[in-house]
């Protein structure tokens, strides 16, 4: 059975980049999402709005992140997972 991916801290690391330290690790890994902002009509409002971005913060006792934007979506989130798949 896989394990349960979570992260444990999260921060701001560029204009579309997170510095994301996960559950069970040491060092904190940079994740680009650049191209998943680009291509999510869901995540469109991060893209030109870098103090939104810099918001971001954990959620859910760490299966995910969200920034405090919303939208007709709800909120602007992503999975711990996804942002592994991306790491």
């Amino acid at each position: 059975m896989n394990d349960i991916v979570k992260v444990r801290n999260v921060r701001a690391a560029g204009d579309r980049t997170l510095s994301v330290l996960f559950a069970g690790e040491r060092q904190a890994r940079d994740v680009d999402l650049t191209g998943l902002i680009a291509r999510s009509r869901h995540l469109d409002p991060l893209m030109h709005d870098g103090q939104a971005f810099a918001m971001v913060e954990v959620i859910e006792d760490g299966l995910g992140v969200a920034w405090p934007v919303e939208t007709k979506w709800r909120r602007l989130d992503i999975s711990a997972s996804t942002l592994r798949r991306i790491a």
